[in-house]
This record gives C-alpha cells, structure tokens and sequence, in this order.
C-alpha cells in the first residue's frame, strides 16, 4: 500500500504541476547573482571586464523523487559596446539559456533569451549609473508521459500496476511560446569604497499560454493556462570593514501569480594576495529562504578573472521528513575578461 501510494503521488502530483497554478512559477538559483540576465536584464554588459561567460547547475530532491529528476542548467555570455572611459555611457548584449527538468516524466522546460542593456553614467566620475534593459526569448516545454504511471494502470486488489493498462491522452507534449522582460537597475560607489545596487525586473510581459491542452488554453478557466508575469526585486552592499574584509548584505524577492520567494542573507569578502591587483578573493556566507522553507549557505573564490561557487540548501521546510534536510547542491562558474590587456575603465556592482 505504501508503494502504491507513492506512486499514486507522484504521477498526481507531476500531472497537477501540467494544469495548475504551480505550474507557472519558475525556476531560480541559490546563487542568483551568479546568472545575472536571468536575474535582471538590466545586468547584460554590466561586468567587471568586457565580456563575461558563465555556468550555473543545480540539483534537488534526490530523496524525495528517484533519482537526480529535479535539476537546472544555466548558461549565457554577454559583452560591453563602447565601454571607451569610465565616464562615458555604453551599452551591454548578452544571449542565455535556461533548462530546468522536473518529475518523473521529464517536464522539461527550455528557454534561449537575447538581451540589451544601456547603462546611463551619472556623474563625470563614472561612480554612479542607471542600466535598463530589455529581453526576448524563445521557450519550449514538454513532458513524456509514457513514464507516469496512472490510476487506471492499478488493480485495487493486489495493488500491482499493470504496464499495458489503460493511460491518459494529451492534446499535445510540446508547447512553444515567445516571451519577453525588462529590468532596471541602480548602481553606485561611495565614501570608502562602498558599493550600493538595487535592481527591479519584470519577466513574462506577454504572459503567454503554456497549457497542454490542444486549444492552448482552458475556456473554463483562461487564467491557469497561463505563465505569470514574474517581478523581481533584488539589491545589496558591500562595505568595507578593513583593509581586506567586505560584508555584503543582500536580498532578492521574486513575486509570481500566487507564488511567491524572498531570500536574505549576507557574505563576507576577504582579499587575498596582492593589494594592488585586487583580483584574489574568497567569499563565505548564509541566506534564509522564507517562509522556512530553506538555509542557504555558500562560498566562492575570484581568482584572474575566474569564480567558482559552490552552495547548498538545507531544507527547513514542511518536507522536511521526506527530504531529510537535504536540499539543493549548486555550482557556478564565471569568466570576465579583457580584450586588451589594460585596466578595466568604470566600475561594476560587487555582488555575490
């Protein structure tokens, strides 16, 4: 019985996700800093050289599903135009893509996103700036529900699923839809060398139809068949306590139909190496995820231009006696580099 009931949860459980409002949340990272035009398309161009590619997985639920079945992948590269002095204004493109795997029966959703950003310099000193941006994609969901296993497969009285029984029909497995997003964001640098952004985004402006269902929308009910407009506000500091020690508070909140997230948290950034280069550092630090729903802590190294992140999540939620505390693995990497060997002019927001 309790295999049965297992089972019975978890083909239930995944089909709801294809025709319910959870559907329509998306996927997101730990580290979010770490994918930056997935955080906020105001962000592209906006690094710490003149180009910048990255890498992000992750990885959850081995406990409570079979297997690795809930894991996302990240990736993107984007480049600074006309990025000539710290003074001048300039402009950033990037291209990313996002594959998120979820369930038993591979609900898989894929999205590649173009994005431009122009980042507006405030004074003559190139200290302060306000980037906006903007992003289109092109996204594509699918299932394979010849892995779910389904009620009428069961029979009541050994409890055994028949493989040949009767399954469910869909209208279709594959959904495709363009999309699009915008950010702004608000950056700056102060007495001592603090460093203050805050960014704001909104994703999903067409709220496109993602049903399942041959017509692509529910007449009973448009709205569940629907992908929620996501707005994202996110922002931190980092202040300098000493000649080589940085605490950087930071916090994120993502909004999205009924669903709803917010992280907050604080890393600590300690130089190392050679003062003047400025470019050796490790990063430690935590976040809360609420409501309880996960403890967040995590590290990173910058060294030449390369970062390596790793974090996990230690589940504090409600699943608690399925998941066993174990959450989420992730890792990040990233490369920003110069086209020419000289100082990088401006500046851009230290964020982890």
């Amino acid at each position: 019985m309790k295999k049965l009931l297992q089972r019975m949860i978890t083909a239930g459980g995944i089909l709801a996700l294809c025709f319910s409002r959870s559907f329509a949340q998306d996927t997101h990272f730990s580290q979010y800093n770490s994918a930056p035009m997935m955080l906020n398309p105001a962000l592209a161009g906006l690094n710490a050289g003149d180009y910048r590619v990255y890498a992000n997985f992750r990885t959850q639920w081995v406990t409570v599903s079979k297997g690795n079945t809930y894991r996302t992948f990240a990736a993107g590269a984007d480049v600074a135009v006309g990025k000539v002095t710290k003074r001048n204004s300039f402009a950033g493109i990037g291209l990313s893509f996002t594959g998120d795997q979820a369930g038993d029966i591979h609900l898989n959703t894929n999205h590649i996103d173009l994005t431009l950003a122009y980042h507006f310099m405030l004074n003559h000193r190139g200290t302060q700036q306000i980037s906006a941006g903007i992003q289109s994609g092109f996204n594509m969901r699918s299932i394979d529900p010849s892995r779910a296993v389904y009620d009428s497969q069961y029979d009541a009285v050994t409890g055994q699923a028949d493989p040949n029984g009767a399954r469910e029909s869909f209208g279709r497995t594959k959904v495709m839809f363009a999309d699009a997003g915008l950010g702004l964001l608000y950056s700056g640098v102060f007495r001592h060398g603090t460093n203050l952004f805050f960014g704001f985004g909104l994703s999903h402006l067409t709220q496109p139809k993602i049903s399942f269902l041959p017509s692509g929308v529910d007449k009973s009910n448009a709205n569940l068949e629907r992908l929620y407009m996501k707005v994202t506000l996110h922002g931190g500091m980092s202040i300098p306590v000493g000649d080589r020690v940085s605490i950087m508070p930071n916090f994120l909140v993502l909004v999205q139909g009924r669903a709803y997230e917010f992280n907050v948290g604080c890393h600590f950034r300690a130089q190392v190496g050679d003062m003047k280069t400025g470019n050796t550092a490790l990063y430690f630090g935590a976040q809360y995820r609420g409501l309880l729903d996960a403890v967040i802590v995590s590290g990173r190294m910058d060294i030449k231009g390369v970062s390596i992140g790793l974090s996990y999540d230690i589940n504090i939620s409600k699943l608690m006696p399925a998941s066993k505390t174990i959450g989420a693995p992730e890792v990040s990497l990233m490369y920003q580099g110069l086209f020419k060997k000289k100082p990088h002019p401006g500046h851009c927001p230290n964020m982890f």
